[in-house]
């Protein structure tokens, strides 16, 4: 493939994913989160054991950064900090019945963005390119440090 068209299939990764978080931001109005605070709370509720260590590996930030973003998602109620029972000197953040609310509503909204993308494809269209889109993302050999 070449370098223009490999250079759109990432872009059109991006904006795709771009464009359902935006949506899903913007419908979001009565919840008081920044699109980068909603992945963060996404991360934080689909790992039991998610310390602040790990989230800024996974983001790729600054910890100064999403200590900021942490403090916030706890003082409006949608995480909460627990010692962890593996490492006596680390804190594991755990998402609150508040923060699962938000997580549910953000997923209706963003299976309702998805479904509206794929209305412009087929059945065996839209089953293909999912099939295709996990055959990608699986390939991803990064490995995690924090996968034992």
């Amino acid at each position: 493939m070449d370098d223009t068209r490999l250079k759109r299939f990432g872009q059109l990764i991006y904006f795709m994913n771009s464009k359902i978080d935006e949506i899903t931001s913007t419908e979001l109005t009565d919840v008081n989160l920044t699109r980068e605070q909603l992945y963060m709370l996404e991360l934080i509720a689909g790992e039991e054991n998610m310390t602040q260590k790990k989230l800024i590996y996974r983001l790729n930030k600054e910890q100064t950064a999403v200590s900021r973003a942490i403090k916030k998602l706890v003082d409006n109620g949608y995480v909460y900090k627990e010692q962890s029972i593996y490492d006596l000197r680390s804190t594991v953040l755990k998402v609150t019945d508040n923060g699962k609310k938000v997580l549910e509503k953000a997923e209706v909204i963003k299976g309702r963005v998805v479904q509206n993308f794929m209305k412009e494809l087929g059945t065996e269209e839209s089953q293909e390119l999912i099939m295709l889109l996990e055959k990608v993302y699986n390939s991803f050999s990064i490995r995690d440090p924090f996968r034992y």
